[in-house]
Parts: C-alpha cells; structure tokens; sequence
C-alpha cells in the first residue's frame, strides 16, 4: 500500500509543478520572441487556428523575406501548440535520429504480446513454485545493505528520479519520453499491485512459515512485492529503447534484483512474490514503452512538451 501512495502522491505532485513549469516557459518563450529573428515556440493554444492567416504586409514596407519569416514562425507557434502535430515532430525527430545512427528499427522493442506472455506467466510462477516448493523463509536479515531503510531510500529516490527526470527534460526528446514512459509504468502497475494484494490477502512470511496461507484478508498483502514491481516497470522503457546503442542499461535489471533479494530476506515476501513482481512490472513497461505517446504526458498541460531545462 505504501508504494501506491508514493506513486499516487508524486504523479499529483508532478501535476501541480507542470502548471508552474507551463508559466516559466511561457514568459521566457515571450522574452525570446522579442529578439529580432527568433521565432519563440508560444504554447498558448488558444491563439492558434487550424490554418495560419498570414499578416498583411505595408505596402510601404514590405520585404517578402521577412513576411515569409513571421509566417513559418506563427506556422510553427500552431504546430507545437497542437499537441498531436508536436507528438508527430517528436517521433519524426527521433526515427530521423535512430536512422543517422543506423538502429531506426533496433530500439522498437518487443511487442505488446510479449507483454502479455509475462503476465500470463504470473500464475504459472505460483503453480511452479507450489509444485516444486521454492517458497520458503529466509532467515530474517535486516542489516548491511538489506536494510530496510536500504529499502525505502531505493523506493523513494527510483519515484523521485522518473519525476524529476519527466519534468525536467519534458517530453521533446527521446530521454525525456522515455521517462514519461516509466511514470506510465509504474503507476498503472501500482494500481495492479494493490487490486492482486487485497483480492489474494496472502501472509508475509513474518506473519506465517507457511507460504499456502492465502485469501487471508486485509491483514496479509504478500502477493504480489509491490516494490520489485516497481524497480521493474521502472528501468524496463529504458532498456527497451537504449539496449541497442548502449548494452550496459541491462545493468539496470539489478535494481529489482536487489529489491526482490533484500524483500525475502527481511521477511517481506516469498519467492513467487518476487518473480511474479518483476514478471508484472516488465509487462507493464513492455506496454507503456510501445505507446507513441505516453498516457500521463497527453493529459498534463501542453508546457511539459518542453522540459524546465529549456528555461535555463
């Protein structure tokens, strides 16, 4: 429960700074358009028409050059605006990346029915783990790096990265949609998290030695570890999109390694908690890294397109 309220709070967080972000960008956007030939990128949309009117010259003084200039720059205030033309130039942009580097098809990453292989494997991890009697208790270790302040610090500082990172790099450039891809993730997987936890109410092991006591109630919400589900749906768009042109983003498969490592040995979880966390997790960011658009940067305000940093 405590990592969907972290999620939860830090996406409702994230809102709020968006409106502050949007009015930081506007004013400096306003600032830049009073440079002489700088076309600013205006994100007030509700100045832009499906098609730009060109402003009518003085005759007295008119220079086609600049006529031409002032009508590409209010084109191009439209087009950014327009958040389904933007999504376009960001993904016109990227694949003209992937293409001068020569891996425009290596970062696609599996399809959503790989996806849903990992979630139907869930239960096959739960009924292999009964049969073969991997579920047992650790004995309890809560100290050196298995601490569970370890633990929470993890937690806490992989929900303020993705947020932070979304923010600041917005939504314009590969990285910063592949953060808003990982917020995707682990929020719609934390809300997964906690339908399984209450509806199987099955007992940690430090309230049982028995890993077959499911259906327990709202006392017991070992199944499944919402914080390895975390760590996975986290770090899996990453390594969807970057594995080709950089290998070592694998490493980052040994943040739910650790967490799932460090849950049984303080007694949070049993094996198939774990197994089936990471299995949950990496469908989850399998789906999110397969949209073009990610779900939570459509719906916040359109000044998130541009990430804080452009105001730097």
């Amino acid at each position: 429960m405590k990592t969907f309220k972290v999620v939860v709070y830090s996406v409702l967080v994230s809102l709020i700074c968006a409106s502050q972000i949007q009015a930081a960008q506007t004013s400096w956007l306003d600032d830049l358009a009073k440079v002489p030939n700088a076309c600013a990128l205006s994100l007030d949309i509700a100045s832009c028409t499906d098609a730009t009117t060109p402003v009518q010259p003085d005759a007295q003084n008119y220079h086609p050059l600049a006529d031409d200039h002032e009508t590409n720059c209010a084109q191009t205030r439209c087009d950014i605006a327009d958040n389904t033309i933007a999504g376009d130039l960001i993904r016109n942009n990227d694949s003209e990346t992937s293409q001068s580097s020569g891996n425009q098809d290596d970062s696609s990453g599996p399809s959503d029915r790989t996806g849903y292989y990992f979630l139907a494997a869930i239960p096959l991890i739960v009924g292999a783990g009964n049969l073969l009697g991997i579920d047992h208790r650790l004995n309890n270790d809560n100290s050196g790096i298995w601490k569970r302040s370890h633990q929470l610090d993890l937690e806490y500082g992989v929900v303020l990265t993705e947020i932070g990172g979304a923010l600041w790099l917005g939504g314009e450039n590969r990285l910063g949609r592949t953060f808003w891809q990982s917020i995707d993730a682990t929020t719609f997987s934390a809300m997964t998290v906690q339908v399984l936890k209450y509806s199987f109410s099955r007992a940690r092991p430090s309230q049982t030695s028995s890993p077959n006591q499911w259906f327990q109630g709202s006392c017991c919400q070992s199944f499944p570890s919402g914080e390895v589900t975390l760590q996975a749906s986290f770090v899996t768009p990453f390594i969807l999109e970057y594995n080709q042109d950089h290998p070592w983003v694998w490493s980052l498969e040994a943040l739910p390694l650790y967490d799932a490592i460090a849950r049984m040995k303080t007694q949070g979880h049993w094996q198939t908690d774990v197994l089936s966390a990471w299995a949950l997790g990496t469908a989850f960011g399998i789906f999110a890294h397969n949209r073009d658009t990610p779900f939570f940067l459509s719906v916040m305000p359109h000044g998130v397109m541009v990430g804080w940093h452009t105001s730097f």
